[in-house]
């Protein structure tokens, strides 16, 4: 008895590999989707381990987006090849139960199933480890071209990053086979002989199932519709997503089963070849179909969704970076003579001049700022209730000869009207109070020098009020308590343009010039934080680049799956009933109504799910500057188009798929 053990014991890695190389058409795809997942786990791990992050200039900001992304890919990566590894074990057990049968014991079916896994473990992270060899170097150098730092760098490959990949994939094979054991172990033989063609019991208590759906993404798509660009955005965004994404599995739980039983009531409907095999054979899987179904629309919207912002973030960064500044340079003193702001003026060109610069863009204005609560068309001194983050607003307040110097353009204004323009949402009123000083708004700007229109965002909280001469402007300051005198401030803003090391030469001089100006208040080259800004969103185009592209194999292997396993199961329905008069363009017809319904309603869905939850996504890109709303609407409805043909596409290729697998008929 012992040696015969002995010898099972030894022939089982040899069946392991026997069953491998025989059902390549299960395996292969398997292999290939977990060599996929872990090359890219491998490459994400290997950029943070490679020490010229951490000495590159403005590499944390990239190294701290990469490391979220990061554990984001692992958290998706989990549950992503359970599910392959789902599709793997149903297809395994009748022949798991056939060996079971044929006397091997449960013990050695699970050593089978250990050696199985090594192997798949071993071929799955050789050719993950060789990819991620070939090609990280090429991805590394995409990451600090996207995020505009230096690419002349030496890439290493860190031990490390190769021990994480290993064990997090050791992790992973461990959980699939211990739930793969735990569901043979518990099987008798003929329970997994027939568990592949066991039908599924129809869910209970479908009317709470559709109520909770639509209660839930009613109020995911409220909550979209309505949210406004504040701290809490972010929270509104993922308590959003949790709820769309409950309600989608929901709805198409209880709403397919609803529709089919509607179908298979209409009887010229039913009792038509093409429709009686589609919605039986969808009835006699509606558990497991609302789950693909879902899963597809979900990862659908992530697709359009994620590929739209990294192409509108990318066709707008030159603007977002620049939002946050008047100037690349700005200059800031006390003092209210224009003779003195001309000074400043020509002596900075002159320097410009000596070093070779150009000053492009250049705005110079004299105002006085003012600090103050709106509350209705009234500006109020703040008191101790106000939330300097939400309340407090900055008003310039400048005269109509300034106005007309910093816009080159003739106003006229009587002493009882001013000029109103907000860098956020529109003042929107007829009138404008300074506490008890009341103005006729004789016209709202559209745009101005001062700073970038955002209607959208509360961030903005910047007004200009244009008087008509000196004597307005004092009268407000003395409302205010101010000295109009002490708190003029004349600002001066430009572009150099020219080579770097001029550019800097130029700004070297320029400080040491501005030290000896009387008043002189400050000096900002916002050169370096623009670099940084961009660092940033270069690190977010990167994983938004990378999370389109998983996000959208995850969905093309999630179709693939389900027409697999569909196709398998549907194999002997269709050779009885090719058997009892169907022909072969009948079958085609079933085949392409089945999958027409099946993917029509997570293409639709998507679309959707992107439509509403685009505001949302505007509120978001508005924290970082971003407030072209004609170019999202645009890159959205471009991105669902070449989305609809690539899922086309798929559905073409699904089909012809499932019908080679339905007609390998015994």
């Amino acid at each position: 008895m012992k040696n015969g053990t002995k010898k099972k014991v030894s022939l089982l890695p040899r069946i392991a590999v026997s069953n491998i190389r025989k059902n390549t058409s299960t395996y292969l795809p398997y292999i290939g989707v977990s060599t996929f997942a872990m090359f890219t786990y491998f490459v994400f791990d290997l950029i943070l381990k490679n020490d010229i992050m951490y000495n590159l200039p403005k590499g944390v900001y990239t190294l701290i987006l990469v490391n979220i992304g990061f554990w984001l890919l692992g958290i998706i990566m989990v549950p992503f090849l359970y599910y392959t590894n789902s599709f793997l074990i149903k297809r395994r057990k009748k022949e798991l139960g056939l060996y079971s049968i044929l006397g091997l014991e449960k013990k050695h079916i699970g050593i089978m199933m250990f050696w199985e896994s090594l192997i798949i473990y071993g071929c799955v992270m050789a050719g993950a480890i060789l990819l991620g060899l070939v090609f990280s170097r090429l991805i590394f150098l995409l990451l600090l071209n996207l995020a505009k730092m230096q690419v002349d760098v030496t890439f290493t490959v860190s031990p490390a990053a190769v021990t994480d990949s290993l064990l997090f994939y050791a992790f992973i094979t461990a959980l699939n086979l211990t739930v793969n054991l735990i569901q043979v172990g518990r099987a008798n033989p003929l329970e997994l002989m027939s568990e592949s063609r066991k039908g599924e019991k129809e869910p209970r208590h479908i009317l709470p199932m559709s109520i909770t759906g639509f209660c839930a993404l009613g109020a995911g798509y409220l909550i979209a519709l309505f949210s406004k660009l504040e701290s809490q955005v972010f929270t509104d965004f993922f308590l959003a997503v949790f709820l769309v994404i409950a309600g989608t599995y929901f709805l198409f739980t209880s709403g397919s089963i609803a529709v089919l039983r509607f179908l298979k009531k209409r009887k010229k409907f039913y009792y038509r070849p093409e429709h009686f095999a589609t919605v039986s054979g969808m009835l006699y899987r509606m558990k497991k179909n609302a789950a693909s179904l879902s899963n597809i629309c979900v990862f659908s919207t992530m697709v359009i969704i994620t590929a739209v912002c990294t192409v509108v973030v990318y066709a707008d960064m030159d603007t977002i970076v620049s939002s946050g500044f008047k100037r690349v340079m700005e200059i800031t003193c006390f003092g209210e003579a224009k003779a003195d702001a001309d000074s400043l003026q020509q002596n900075a060109a002159v320097l410009a001049e000596e070093n070779h610069v150009r000053l492009e863009d250049e705005l110079i204005y004299g105002s006085i700022e003012l600090s103050a609560v709106l509350e209705g068309n009234t500006f109020q001194i703040p008191d101790d209730q106000f939330n300097i983050f939400r309340d407090l607003k900055y008003v310039l307040l400048m005269t109509q000869e300034e106005y007309e110097r910093m816009e080159g353009t003739p106003v006229s204004l009587s002493p009882d009207e001013v000029l109103i323009y907000s860098t956020g949402a529109d003042f929107g009123r007829d009138t404008v109070r300074f506490r008890t000083l009341e103005y006729r708004v004789k016209e709202e700007l559209g745009e101005c020098g001062i700073g970038r229109k955002a209607p959208n965002s509360v961030f903005e909280n910047l007004y200009l009020a244009v008087f008509q001469d000196e004597r307005q402007v004092e009268n407000v300051c003395a409302e205010f308590g101010m000295d109009r005198a002490a708190s003029h401030t004349c600002f001066y803003g430009f572009r150099p343009e020219g080579e770097d090391a001029e550019i800097d030469a130029f700004s070297s001089a320029l400080s040491q010039y501005l030290n000896t100006v009387p008043g002189f208040a400050g000096y900002d080259d916002h050169r370096a934080n623009m670099e940084d800004q961009k660092s940033i969103y270069g690190g977010l185009l990167f994983i938004g680049i990378f999370f389109a592209a998983i996000f959208l194999i995850c969905l093309l292997i999630i179709m693939y799956y389900k027409q697999l396993t569909e196709g398998f199961e549907d194999q002997r329905n269709f050779e009885v009933m090719q058997q009892v008069g169907m022909s072969d363009a009948e079958i085609r017809r079933t085949i392409r109504t089945q999958i027409s319904m099946v993917f029509g309603l997570p293409l639709f869905g998507a679309f959707f799910h992107t439509a509403v939850g685009m505001r949302m996504v505007y509120m978001l890109l508005g924290a970082i500057g971003f407030f072209e709303s004609a170019l999202l609407i645009g890159c959205t409805a471009a991105g669902c188009l070449v989305f609809a043909i690539i899922y086309c596409f798929s559905y073409k290729r699904t089909s012809m798929a499932y019908y080679r697998i339905v007609k390998q008929m015994n």
